[in-house]
């Protein structure tokens, strides 16, 4: 390398992040699993590697900020070092990475050897995003952030609406899933502590003046009774039902009860929560006795109130606004707030702020309140950035699925300020969680313990991965994108893999819940114990009817294929289909007028889509588009199409790969991951001859909506959806030879 400032790295040096399975012998570092991966950041235009090559080596793939530059073959030859990559003139001044991973050779072998890098300034990015969020703090905790006042805000108008009322749901898949979300409502409603489940010995040392109750009812109580106001709340916008309205109506009046005057809220006195103050003068080292996980109830109680009222002010409770009103006057002017960032799961507390600023209540003290509390630059801009440890080292607390909240604050503040920071935080941040945090399938792969769950991880069977929380904050924020870009396909697609794989597929016909999707092994036991997935999922649940069709003054997109009837404004239609058990569907128009009507192609479709309109005439859409159909609409116009629903395979890239490194497969039919049943040990990894190019070759249709593998009896696959006790795969060994 000609540049003389460039440093040399050594493979030791402890700002490279050694991700996978590695071995460390000295000053060695050598790994032979597929996938592994060492990631160097720095700053500066110039950088270059190089590995170890000679036989028993494999391949190596090279990515810069995320692009593939490099795919290199280390086998052959006597070992000997080798420049595999370097580059001048990189642009940018921000923090670059540069990834290289672990591949299979064309000899069959994997072997990665690190031999060194050379960069201009290398960076320890764990301890450098720390420095930087450690600085923020301070400068939050002093009163002295800068933040923009209202008179220069610029808002942002959605490009389209969610129909509030006029949505009905027909009978399917979804229609079974929001029956029962109201079934378990009703239920727990019935029953003294709103939830079933074991105690928690640790209540009793925490809260000693209150009885003990269940589950987390005790810790987090608040949400105990956010999850069935919020979940009744939202399902009245759609059907009204008088059990449902007690449900709203009594749960609101307990609130106005308990309500001091001064509109504090909740259960505990704010010293419980608000005024715990037991931190370290070190505020990046984090508290994880019991004082720390009351933190939580600061930021999680309030936020989760803060969705359930204001959907039962839009359910037409007339006391709900005025109770969220009061609980933001006293919020926004407490003592507590330079404390909020510190403490257990503090992103629970981001969206609350700009939720009740966008309501009708809504004040500049909400957003404010945020902008000088919550806000951090320091970490905006890194996601702007796309460094994709700023989530799995995210210094804040602890990395987790519920750094996804963040996203969803992101767009309201954007919406309410129009400022581009939060718009290029917000499209970097979806970036980094898309291309390596989210399982194919949806599943979340950051979770808050036995981590951290670095970039591209994918852990199926070590640590717990697939948090139902994630696939609901990650539905909240994509909602908020397909509303500001109407048009952009990908922000529907990924509200349609996450319903169907990962909030169905927690939830079983009972409307009890297990936390996880679950990839491999079993899924977790189902529950109503009141844990922080039956509380989101609960309040999407009943929502879901918003996120079928958005509506802008042109006309109307059709976002999911959900067997339904929309009625709102000028906008009468009748959606067909046995989506996703099969790819028919029928629209049919009951408006009279000329408008819009925009079909979403979906991504998965792979090619051009024919849709047929009154009359015989054909319309082509293409995959990951909306096809726009504008004209003069007529009361019994009808549109039909067949989605093609092939089933096609997803290689495994993440670090539980088979110990003789033979490649693992998942098989997903349009949107819906399928999942492997047989007879096999839980912790074992199944074998099957299925070609991973053709892969319907190898499956035969069950009655029973299946499928056989052909000349197999031992396992068959089922959707993803459908699994609750059953020990099962979604990623086998493929071995299939021609």
């Amino acid at each position: 390398m000609a540049d003389t400032s460039c440093k040399s790295i050594a493979p030791g040096y402890e700002g490279l992040q050694y991700f996978g399975k590695w071995t460390f012998d000295g000053g060695r570092r050598v790994t032979r699993s597929r996938y592994s991966c060492c990631y160097l950041n720095f700053r500066g235009g110039t950088a270059a590697c190089t590995i170890l090559t000679g036989p028993g080596m494999g391949r190596a793939a090279v990515y810069l900020d995320g692009t593939r530059e490099a795919l290199v073959d280390l086998g052959g030859g006597r070992p000997e070092p080798r420049l595999i990559f370097e580059k001048h003139g990189i642009p940018g001044a921000g923090v670059h990475n540069l990834r290289v991973v672990a591949l299979e050779g064309e000899n069959g072998e994997t072997g990665l050897e690190i031999a060194g890098f050379k960069a201009e300034e290398p960076v320890n990015y764990p301890a450098w995003l720390r420095e930087r969020m450690e600085k923020e703090y301070r400068i939050l905790r002093a009163g002295k952030k800068v933040w923009t006042a209202p008179e220069a805000w610029k808002p942002v108008p959605y490009g389209a609406e969610s129909p509030q009322q006029g949505v009905r749901v027909l009978p399917g898949l979804v229609r079974g899933l929001l029956d029962a979300n109201i079934r378990n409502i009703k239920y727990c409603f019935s029953i003294p502590d709103y939830c079933e489940g074991e105690p928690m010995d640790f209540i009793k040392t925490i809260i000693p003046t209150r009885p003990l109750r269940r589950g987390w009812v005790s810790w987090l109580p608040a949400s105990n009774e956010a999850r069935l106001l919020g979940g009744a709340a939202e399902a009245l916008r759609w059907e009204e039902d008088g059990e449902l309205r007690r449900v709203v109506d009594t749960i609101t009046a307990d609130i106005k009860n308990r309500m001091r005057d001064d509109g504090y809220y909740n259960y505990y006195h704010e010293e419980v929560s608000y005024a715990l103050r037991h931190f370290p003068e070190n505020i990046s080292n984090r508290d994880t006795d019991v004082v720390s996980g009351l933190t939580d109830r600061k930021n999680y109680d309030r936020v989760f109130w803060t969705r359930a009222l204001l959907a039962a002010h839009s359910a037409g409770n007339a006391e709900a606004l005025n109770l969220a009103r009061r609980m933001y006057d006293w919020f926004n002017a407490c003592e507590y707030l330079p404390d909020m960032l510190l403490g257990g799961n503090a992103t629970n507390g981001f969206p609350g702020g700009p939720l009740m600023y966008h309501s009708p209540a809504g004040k500049d003290e909400d957003l404010i309140t945020n902008l000088r509390y919550y806000d951090q630059d320091y970490w905006f801009d890194a996601l702007a950035e796309r460094q994709p440890m700023a989530l799995s080292h995210y210094p804040g607390d602890r990395p987790h699925c519920y750094d996804i909240l963040a996203f969803e604050t992101l767009a309201d503040q954007y919406r309410a300020t129009g400022e581009r920071k939060y718009l290029d935080a917000l499209l970097g941040a979806w970036d980094i969680y898309r291309d390596h945090y989210k399982h194919p399938g949806g599943a979340t792969a950051i979770c808050e313990s036995d981590g951290p769950y670095p970039p591209d991880s994918y852990y199926l069977s070590t640590g717990h991965t697939g948090e139902l929380c994630g696939g609901v904050f990650w539905i909240w924020t994509n909602d908020r994108l397909m509303r500001l870009f109407p048009g952009e396909e990908k922000y529907a697609a990924e509200i349609e893999e996450s319903l169907f794989n990962v909030v169905m597929g927690c939830r079983d016909k009972k409307g009890h819940t297990t936390s996880h999707a679950s990839l491999h092994g079993k899924k977790w036991s189902f529950t109503n114990e009141n844990t922080c997935c039956e509380v989101s999922s609960t309040l999407l649940i009943s929502s879901l009817p918003q996120y079928i069709y958005t509506i802008n003054k042109t006309g109307l997109f059709v976002n999911l294929f959900v067997p339904s009837e929309l009625e709102t404004g000028p906008f009468r239609l009748r959606l067909e289909t046995g989506f996703p058990l099969d790819g028919n569907v029928k629209l049919m128009v009951h408006s009279t007028g000329e408008f819009a009507i925009r079909i979403r192609i979906p991504a998965w479709v792979n090619g051009d889509l024919d849709l047929t309109v009154t009359g015989g005439e054909t319309i082509t859409g293409s995959a990951g588009t909306y096809r726009e159909l504008r004209r003069f609409w007529r009361d019994g116009d009808e549109i039909t199409f067949t989605l093609p629903l092939e089933i096609r395979a997803v290689e495994y890239t993440g670090f539980d790969q088979s110990e003789d490194n033979r490649p693992r497969y998942a098989l997903r039919r349009g949107p819906v991951m399928l999942a492997l049943l047989g007879d096999f040990d839980r912790g074992g990894i199944p074998r099957v001859a299925v070609d991973p190019a053709n892969p319907s070759a190898a499956l035969a249709c069950r009655n029973d909506g299946g499928w056989d593998i052909r000349g197999e009896t031992r396992f068959r696959y089922v959707p993803y959806y459908t699994v609750t006790t059953e020990v099962f795969t979604c990623y086998p060994v493929f071995e299939y030879r021609r």
